[in-house]
């Protein structure tokens, strides 16, 4: 990307809407809005006041035509999103509108956006870092009121200051070893080095905080997937359906109904949920329905939890069995369906088979459900999830990250001690520092930068 291009997208999703909104970031975004906005008798706007919402008209001077009627404003640089003179244009939000609108911007100098490029050039200039970024989509994406909470808590670099300081104690620490190189002779005095452990397991107590925090804020962030499974006719789709509370999964009593995963998503303690309706597990010399059934095998795989279906109303039968060995590895519940009906399959039945998470419910009267709602809850760790002005992080990269730099400490404390050259020794703590800059886009390479905002649409 050229970032000395002015740039312009819609920032607002495409359909029809009260609004639409077209965006342009660059040195020249003042000059192009001068060359196709007017005011309302017509005339030319001579000068834009920053931050002040003006009234007026897209006009296309060549065609003699005026586009739409428009609000706008001007943010002049670096008190705007990108940190860059912008232009932000108000029309009413049909895609003809907008269309006709960021052609007349494009053909007066300005190139479409790429996917995130306003953001990214927000992190460039230094606007924000690259935790605030990635919560800028969280934010946008979220579900729940905690996503949300912990997205706003991101956003506002909470988090990056915890990072921050835990570096700036780092580089002090790094000064001093490196003060050692510069005086060899002199060594690091006991007490010195009793000093510098001291601070750097205060810096391994912090890390680990936020280490143990990431599992949280990724629950909160991603959400929990939940596999419904069972052979045929159990009942796994009106298990779906009791949960919606609506008829989202077709509901028979011809077994094999479901051939294709239908997923839904719910909210339990402010966590998203994704239940995934699968297709009954047993042999068939059916097509179709056989690849339903080996999309639920992949689906077993990468699942938070499993909630194995038996009915209850009948003996456990040679399906029953083939399915309890696919997912016997797995995170297991175990729901026996139909109690409103004489039962043949009981808790104890089942406990005879190592299987001891175990909730009895009717998914026809919904006697047992909040059973069922309060096992979920205790199996996938989500009663306690709270968000508060803890840093917490939320995404893998930003585990691994972290889990680097506590390593690099943790050799560097055994360095100390077993009175190792103070080259080696600042090396780790240069390690130690340039992971945690991987989180915050400090010391980051393209690649995850790339992949960070590839996730971002244009506009944004």
């Amino acid at each position: 990307m050229n970032f000395t291009d002015t740039i312009a997208a819609i920032s607002t999703p495409i359909g029809e809407g009260g609004i639409g909104i077209i965006r342009i970031s660059g040195d020249d975004a003042k000059n192009i809005a001068q060359k196709i906005l007017v005011t309302k008798r017509g005339n030319s706007f001579d000068k834009f006041i920053p931050q002040k919402m003006y009234y007026g008209k897209v006009y296309d001077h060549q065609n003699q035509q005026v586009i739409d009627e428009v609000l706008f404003f001007y943010a002049q640089k670096p008190k705007s999103y990108t940190s860059e003179d912008t232009i932000e244009i108000q029309a009413h939000g049909g895609m003809l509108i907008l269309s006709k609108i960021l052609k007349l911007v494009l053909n007066n100098g300005a190139r479409l956006a790429e996917p995130g490029e306003f953001t990214l050039r927000a992190y460039f200039n230094g606007r924000i870092d690259l935790v605030q970024a990635e919560s800028i989509i969280d934010l946008i994406r979220a579900k729940t009121d905690k996503a949300h909470q912990l997205a706003i808590n991101q956003l506002s670099g909470l988090t990056s200051k915890e990072i921050n300081k835990i570096e700036a104690d780092l580089y002090q620490i790094l000064i001093t070893m490196e003060a050692v190189l510069d005086f060899p002779e002199e060594g690091i005095p006991d007490l010195e080095k009793i000093d510098i452990i001291n601070r750097v397991n205060k810096i391994k107590e912090n890390l680990d905080l936020i280490i143990n925090n990431i599992d949280e804020g990724r629950k909160i962030r991603e959400g929990i997937s939940i596999v419904i499974v069972g052979r045929p006719n159990v009942g796994k789709s009106s298990l779906l359906n009791a949960f919606l509370q609506e008829e989202k999964a077709i509901v028979t009593d011809i077994p094999g109904t479901t051939r294709d995963v239908i997923e839904a998503q719910i909210q339990l303690k402010g966590v998203p949920i994704v239940l995934i309706d699968t297709a009954g597990v047993r042999e068939t010399d059916n097509i179709i329905e056989k690849m339903g059934i080996d999309k639920t095998e992949k689906y077993i795989k990468t699942a938070n939890l499993v909630l194995l279906v038996i009915d209850g109303s009948d003996h456990l039968t040679d399906e029953d069995h083939l399915v309890i060995s696919k997912i016997k590895d797995q995170k297991l519940l175990v729901v026996i369906n139909k109690t409103d009906l004489p039962q043949k399959v009981t808790a104890e039945t089942l406990k005879a088979l190592q299987i001891n998470n175990i909730v009895e419910l009717s998914s026809l009267t919904g006697s047992g459900f909040d059973q069922l709602e309060a096992k979920i809850i205790e199996m996938v760790g989500i009663g306690e999830l709270t968000v508060d002005d803890r840093p917490m992080l939320s995404r893998i990269r930003h585990k691994q990250a972290l889990e680097e730099s506590l390593s690099a400490l943790n050799h560097f404390v055994d360095g100390l001690n077993n009175n190792l050259s103070e080259d080696l020794l600042v090396v780790d703590l240069r390690a130690a520092l340039s992971a945690l800059g991987e989180i915050t886009g400090k010391s980051v390479s393209d690649e995850v930068i790339n992949g960070i905002f590839a996730n971002f649409c244009i506009g944004k």
